[in-house]
């Protein structure tokens, strides 16, 4: 609570990811009620579901509240790709085999070239 150096860039970066969640949430808002969103994601769900309980009577969720959860999800998901990494890195140091069958994979599909979102997909190892 007190105004340092690191609690006042806390508090910035607090606000700056609050304001872009709550444009992202009303944009998407918006489309719901034209008619043109694509809720295929877990925001569309989430406004979806949200929306239906406030038609049916039912309290639902606040604005805050779909804030938190975008940002839990979000660091969720971090967390678990950081966790998926790292053992992908152990266990490729274990077993020097699949390491190398890896790279000669990676090799043949890409090439000298950085792979690419789309080259991904066709890793079978």
């Amino acid at each position: 609570f007190l105004p340092t150096k690191d609690n006042k860039r806390q508090n910035v970066i607090y606000r700056k990811i609050r304001s872009l969640l709550n444009n992202i949430i009303e944009k998407r808002e918006k489309e719901m009620q034209l008619g043109i969103a694509k809720n295929d994601d877990l925001l569309g769900k989430l406004l979806e579901s949200n929306r239906n309980d406030h038609e049916h009577g039912n309290r639902g969720m606040t604005r805050e509240d779909v804030i938190e959860e975008c940002k839990f999800f979000y660091l969720a998901g971090q967390e678990t790709t950081s966790v998926l990494l790292t053992w992908t890195m152990v266990l490729l140091c274990m077993y020097p085999s699949w390491q190398m069958r890896a790279r000669e994979e990676v090799l043949q599909v890409c090439g000298k070239n950085i792979p690419s979102f789309d080259s991904l997909s066709h890793l079978k190892t």
